[in-house]
């Protein structure tokens, strides 16, 4: 990446078509990483997209804690998408126990990173920044994220930057260790679990003057 700034902003309605290339240009990559993960759009094209409309659609909804979900996107100095995900405080009752929704979460979705900026850490920085916004503007305890359940290297990505299986790891079929999705493939291919706590940033080196807590726009260092 670059040193010219990026710059973090809510998605709009007409920057569907941009996340969906995002999406689109990462699925050709994962091709050849031995995982079916965006092999193709789940379940269909259609249903991808009003996921993607509908997440738009949610941070305009708003009560007493605030938009109900952000879709979030990383634009270049060339007004350029190169990063984008989701995230809500509205979890699927289907894939999260009654216990696990007593705690005030941010469910993490999406976080698609352009080949361009592979490497350069953008996709640490935007967990951190989401986890953040959650824990400021929705008193959120922890951040979530169901996994693709055959993207092993996707479960190491998280892994390492100290998320952890919510469930009982176990040895797999190919060798590995990592836990039994929740909903079969067919169901929902997404269904490994991971979580890490939330607590206060003290201080953001590669953001300056970063506010969770006030205005949405905000300028990133490409570093």
């Amino acid at each position: 990446m670059n040193s010219a700034a990026l710059t973090l902003r809510p998605a709009r309605d007409e920057d569907v078509p941009d996340i969906i290339r995002l999406i689109d240009d990462a699925a050709l990559w994962l091709r050849g990483q031995g995982t079916s993960q965006w092999a193709r759009p789940w379940p269909n094209e259609a249903e991808r997209r009003r996921r993607i409309e509908r997440g738009i659609e949610l941070s305009k909804e708003t009560d007493e804690d605030g938009p109900k979900a952000v879709t979030w996107l990383v634009i270049d100095d060339e007004g350029r998408p190169v990063a984008t995900t989701y995230i809500t405080r509205v979890p699927d009752r289907l894939l999260w126990t009654d216990e696990e929704l007593k705690v005030k979460t941010v469910y993490l979705h999406r976080l698609v990173i352009d080949r361009d900026h592979a490497g350069a850490q953008l996709g640490e920085r935007l967990i951190q920044w989401v986890g953040e916004w959650g824990r400021v503007n929705w008193g959120a305890e922890v951040i979530r994220i169901d996994v693709w359940a055959d993207n092993v290297r996707l479960h190491e990505y998280y892994l390492k930057r100290d998320f952890a299986y919510m469930d009982e790891v176990l040895l797999q079929a190919d060798g590995t260790e990592r836990p039994d999705p929740r909903l079969p493939m067919h169901v929902y291919p997404s269904g490994v679990v991971l979580h890490r706590p939330l607590k206060a940033v003290e201080h953001w080196p590669w953001v300056l003057g970063l506010r969770p807590d006030v205005g949405l726009v905000l300028g990133i260092p490409g570093g």
